[in-house]
């Protein structure tokens, strides 16, 4: 019986797909299972399977889209292990994620339900590394996922079995931020470990569902009627603040600026104490090729090794993903 379940939903995304793969096969901890849940992609998922040609594979296949949440419960559902760990078909793990995790999580008590990690941001087009996020938040951690998504990327995750136990699946009616969702329903009963190192490669591109202001809002809004009303209006408005923030960011990569302007202002009206707000407002003025100037003349005149991005998150060279 595995200990630990990977599990990867995948949507016509086989030429990431392969990657994700083979960064779990490569992984240091050995005794894990992969289920790779197919949504009805339009590529030959079997075929990718087929070729890698490990026996811990298994392939379960939707004969209609069904979604993000559907996909991963349709995982969680099938898995084994007494841990879950999930992986988006477009990110990898590095090689001692599985070995680190599960060394925490096998000596900290059943009250704890889960633990996460940094990730390297990384443009997958030509490999720059955008930033690292290195995590600072572990324990009773609800309130602080109120306010925002502290822990990111549900490939950073690990949880105990236990925790769906409690909580259930994901929810299929949020269409953007369904592991937001999760984390919060977790966290109201389990408090969560944090390895403060980045073990996930996360990959910017712009097939990603947050590319789509319209799906930000939408699952945004959506998080907020359910939790809107915890502690007040003052989280409500700070979800909703989060949202616009969000959607503006969405818009500034489609280079919808004016779109991206008015976002931004409506995120300032809701939570006028967030200053990244203020900062991408400002930013949405320029030009992409002004912005981009302005940062190698920023890059020439203080050539720092170690520099931080607007979130104060520190930026490490490509080199140390290795």
């Amino acid at each position: 019986m595995p200990l630990v379940s990977v599990i990867i939903p995948t949507y016509n995304r086989s030429a990431f797909l392969r990657n994700a793969i083979q960064s779990v096969l490569k992984q240091t901890f050995r005794n894990f299972e992969i289920l790779v849940v197919d949504d009805a992609s339009q590529v030959n998922v079997e075929q990718i399977i087929d070729e890698l040609g490990d026996c811990r594979i298994r392939l379960f296949r939707h004969d209609r889209n069904r979604g993000e949440a559907a996909a991963r419960n349709t995982g969680v559902l099938y898995a084994k292990g007494e841990y879950l760990a999930f992986l988006d078909d477009d990110d990898e793990w590095l090689a001692e994620k599985l070995e680190k995790q599960v060394s925490v999580l096998s000596n900290e008590p059943p009250s704890v339900g889960g633990v996460y990690t940094g990730f390297f941001v990384v443009d997958i087009t030509d490999e720059t590394l955008l930033y690292t996020k290195i995590p600072s938040i572990s324990g009773t951690i609800y309130r602080e996922l109120l306010r925002h998504n502290a822990i990111g990327t549900p490939s950073t995750l690990m949880i105990r079995r236990a925790c769906i136990d409690r909580v259930g699946l994901f929810d299929g009616s949020i269409v953007y931020g369904v592991d937001h969702d999760l984390y919060l329903r977790i966290a109201r009963y389990f408090t969560f470990a944090c390895i403060p190192e980045p073990l996930v490669r996360y990959h910017v591109h712009d097939a990603r569902m947050s590319n789509d202001p319209d799906v930000v809002l939408r699952g945004m809004k959506a998080l907020t009627q359910k939790y809107g009303r915890e502690r007040g209006g003052l989280v409500n408005r700070k979800v909703l603040g989060c949202g616009y923030y969000d959607a503006g960011i969405a818009c500034i990569d489609r280079n919808q600026r004016k779109r991206a302007q008015a976002l931004f202002l409506r995120s300032i009206l809701m939570n006028p104490l967030e200053w990244l707000s203020y900062h991408q407002f400002v930013c949405s003025l320029f030009e992409e090729r002004q912005i981009q100037a302005l940062k190698r003349l920023k890059r020439r005149l203080f050539p720092l090794k170690t520099e931080y991005d607007p979130n104060g998150v520190r930026r490490l060279p490509i080199g140390n993903m290795k």
